[in-house]
């Protein structure tokens, strides 16, 4: 820890002078003396102020690196630290005013229990005794009667933290769970990209599927699709205007003309939910002109494998050779089938096993042995014939010119990094057109080069640490903890509540531990959610805020603020660094680290032996025992002295660079034999999840049935002074986006008698909220907009969360928070 003597005033003394002053003012009419100077009261030290190390840890995933200003135990400020590239230096208006957060009037200060109507939000305060008292004799009781996995948790990522942090990344929470043998009930967010990433590219590598930010430079063109880094990704956004500077042309592809679309060369509109078919128009024109990658497509995707007329892959066991038995699966214990793909040769003018083939042909295979087949490759070329330049102007609104213009940028002029996030995720359809975005990557070659990329930055260091020691816990006698193995989707939890039973296995669930998340607020479908929370017998909620979520506890826990204990990050989407955040100031109030709250829970559990940590840092110490973290340097001690590492291998980064990807064969792929599927009993139309291809989406597309009587398409935009509901309680932010409102174009504002101003109503089947209407001309027509981050104290009444449907993907189990219908009137 740096300390660093500075001037000034600390809390206390300024309102001890702030006092002083008023007294001294009142009293100048009664004393006509003037004071004696050299009896004046001396002037008191200043403390000094210690500089600590800090990490912004929400779910921006920014990551950022800060100081840590304390003074007089107490924190004055935050300020950036230097990062080891300078260039990532940074810090925004939620780093900045962090001190808002630590002192908020909205902090939950000691445990509470509930007095009034869930959701009402009435507490009486009790001791930390008493609730983890009456939490271990409820949850034995459940465990007893209904077994442990009748207690559930939900966490989000509220905390991007390793130690504090998100379940499954070495967390404490991670161990919690697995001790208590608690069920999860899986949030299912952003998982349209992580599905379309596992299809395509075999999972996400260390860095998302992007190269690192300091590689944006060497592109010949960004085209920015279907997200908006300047608001929720500025860290990243001053990269890709460093590169537009230096040369990089600058293209976004967005139905709304928003604050990155005002910095773009070039900005194309697209109807939503239609980039599959724009993707997929890109790589017919590609196939058309002959511009393929092709020397990309036969080295580093499977796209010389052979369909057969059933859909399923030609293997040598179809040529007559038996399948082998390999190693044990390490999650079933059954011993793998070695069965090889096969592919034709054009060396050797045979089949061959595909990692034997010199020259796999990609094109123009009709027959193996008498058996019919096409290569995976004719496949998609035969899909994406059907998207037309003239038919994808008709579906997405992008002129058919367009479309050829981009085909000859992908392929003419790069190398092209096609920056993507979360703005296609939210749909239906989500994963579907990222698939077919990252096919586009695959045809023109676009990945894993110097300024050529594909799909999103987002940090991945789970096969770096040592993260299986938060779920292996045991005794001293090695006898392993209950562990936490069973899950259930979120759009299921009623029916779980209701029948019992989740995918043909009974489960009772009687209480919920919710920590990291706000899901009343941020989850869609607020009705559905909030009845499936009035089934739950028992609801602990730990959070350092009093949010929507937090009025619905039975027991409310005070969480300590991130700088009130130490830390370590690299879960981070901007930054390829590992960083040690030092616990700066003595938790406020009776608030406990989220350690120190599992710890206590587990020792009345009777489970404290499973523990095993004394302290957070013995907890952090050993996610960080690992031997490929050794390889790079990286020790817990190196690591808390020096602040900060870099945890990324190359100089910048590169995924999948010389074309290695996650599958099973390392290569990128573009169909499917058996599709990736989040199922529990349903229906599958297996042709869906074959191919990149367009789907329509729910609600938000312009065919929808719905959108006869809800005729407005509702988005639900970041905004730049929360992420999602954190720092809504910082009243210096709150004065910059000061309430919810609603965006219309002026077109459809005028037409329905609406003014600047005026108060509206938001409406559909399933909620409502009221709110004051903006007019943004940069929103299509038929399109509303109402930024994310408010509580429902916020609104005139109602709630956005209201308004989105609870309804997943047949195979994709993701919420789709912009596939949403509504109608909107003037109150």
């Amino acid at each position: 820890m740096a300390e660093q003597a500075t001037h000034g005033f600390t809390r206390r003394s300024f309102i001890k002078g702030a006092a002083a002053l008023t007294a001294a003012g009142a009293l100048v009419g009664c004393s006509p003396q003037t004071q004696n100077l050299e009896k004046a009261e001396p002037q008191k030290d200043i403390p000094e102020t210690q500089i600590f190390s800090g990490v912004c840890r929400g779910n921006c995933a920014g990551g950022c690196f800060l100081n840590v200003h304390v003074r007089d135990g107490q924190m004055v400020r935050t300020t950036a630290r230097d990062m080891i590239d300078g260039s990532y230096n940074r810090i925004c208006s939620k780093g900045l005013s962090h001190m808002g957060r630590v002192y908020s009037a909205n902090r939950i200060q000691y445990p509470m229990k509930r007095v009034g109507e869930r959701g009402e939000g009435k507490f009486e305060r009790i001791s930390w005794d008493e609730a983890v008292n009456i939490i271990a004799e409820k949850w034995k009781g459940y465990a007893e009667e209904f077994g442990p996995e009748s207690v559930s948790l939900i966490s989000q990522s509220g905390n991007l933290s390793f130690g504090g942090g998100v379940f499954g990344i070495g967390s404490y929470l991670s161990r919690f769970a697995s001790i208590m043998g608690m069920s999860r009930v899986n949030g299912n967010l952003d998982w349209a990209l992580q599905t379309a990433l596992i299809i395509g590219f075999g999972g996400q590598a260390n860095f998302g599927s992007s190269n690192e930010p300091t590689d944006f430079k060497n592109a010949s063109t960004i085209i920015c699709w279907g997200s908006n880094p300047a608001v929720s990704q500025l860290h990243n956004m001053h990269f890709i205007l460093e590169a537009k500077e230096q040369g990089t042309k600058f293209i976004v592809i967005d139905p709304v003309y928003n604050m990155t679309a005002a910095k773009a060369d070039q900005y194309i509109p697209i109807k939503a939910t239609t980039d599959a078919a724009l993707a997929m128009g890109i790589i017919n024109e590609i196939f058309a002109n002959g511009w393929e990658d092709v020397d990309f497509l036969r080295d580093h995707t499977e796209a010389a494998l052979l369909i057969k007329e059933d859909g399923s892959l030609l293997k040598m066991s179809d040529l007559g050779v038996e399948a082998a038995k390999g190693e044990p699966d390490p999650t079933t214990g059954e011993p793998t089938i070695i069965d090889p793909y096969v592919v034709w040769d054009e060396d050797a003018n045979k089949a061959v096993v595909l990692d034997e083939a010199k020259k796999p042909a990609m094109t123009g295979v009709a027959d193996v042995n008498g058996i019919a087949v096409k290569t995976t490759l004719d496949n998609l070329k035969a899909t994406a014939a059907e998207y037309t330049p003239e038919k994808v102007e008709e579906m997405t609104g992008v002129p058919a010119a367009t479309v050829k213009e981009l085909a000859e940028v992908y392929t003419q002029n790069g190398p092209v990094t096609t920056y993507t996030h979360y703005g296609m995720d939210h749909y239906d359809n989500g994963h579907y057109a990222i698939w077919s975005v990252l096919a586009l990557g695959m045809v023109s070659g676009n990945i894993g080069k110097k300024g050529a990329s594909t799909g999103p930055t987002g940090m991945n260091v789970g096969g770096f640490t040592n993260i299986a020691c938060s779920f292996a816990a045991a005794d001293s006698k090695g006898n392993p903890c209950l562990g936490s193995t069973r899950s259930y989707n979120l759009d299921l939890m009623n029916d779980v509540l209701d029948t019992g039973e989740y995918n043909g296995e009974k489960i009772t669930v009687k209480s919920l531990y919710i920590t990291l998340a706000n899901p009343v607020s941020v989850y869609a479908q607020q009705g559905y959610i909030e009845e499936a929370f009035s089934k739950i017998d028992f609801i602990v909620v730990a959070d350092q805020s009093m949010t929507d979520t937090a009025k619905w506890a039975d027991i409310l826990l005070p969480a300590a603020d991130w700088y009130e204990q130490s830390d370590m990050y690299a879960a981070c989407g901007t930054q390829p660094y590992l960083v040690w955040a030092d616990k700066a100031m003595e938790p406020l109030y009776e608030s406990k680290s989220d350690f120190d709250i599992y710890k206590m829970i587990v020792e009345k559990m009777g489970y404290g032996e499973f523990w095993g940590w004394k302290t957070n840092e013995d907890a952090l110490a050993e996610v960080l025992d690992s031997d490929a973290l050794r390889e790079m340097g990286i020790t817990f001690d190196k690591l808390k002295e020096e602040k900060v590492m870099r945890i990324l291998p190359g100089d910048p980064y590169r995924p999948y660079e010389g074309g290695a990807f996650n599958t099973p064969t390392a290569r990128g792929r573009f169909y499917q034999e058996t599709p990736f599927a989040d199922t529990v009993g349903q229906e599958v139309d297996v042709e869906k999840e074959r191919v990149p291809h367009h789907e329509p989406s729910l609600e938000a597309d312009e065919a929808s049935v719905v959108r006869k009587d809800h005729p407005f398409h509702l988005l639900s935009d970041h905004m730049r002074t929360r992420t999602h509901t954190q720092w809504w309680d910082v009243e210096v932010l709150s004065e910059v986006e000061t309430t919810p409102v609603v965006k219309m174009n002026p077109e459809d504002a005028a037409e329905l008698g609406i003014a600047a101003g005026d108060q509206v109503k938001v409406y559909n089947d399933r909620g409502f909220c009221i709110l004051e209407a903006v007019l943004n001309a940069g929103l299509p027509r038929k399109t509303a907009s109402v930024p994310r981050g408010f509580q429902r104290s916020e609104f005139i009444d109602g709630h956005l969360a209201s308004l989105p449907i609870m309804k997943f993907n047949q195979t994709c189990a993701n919420q789709p928070f912009n596939d949403v219908a509504v109608a909107i009137e003037k109150m």
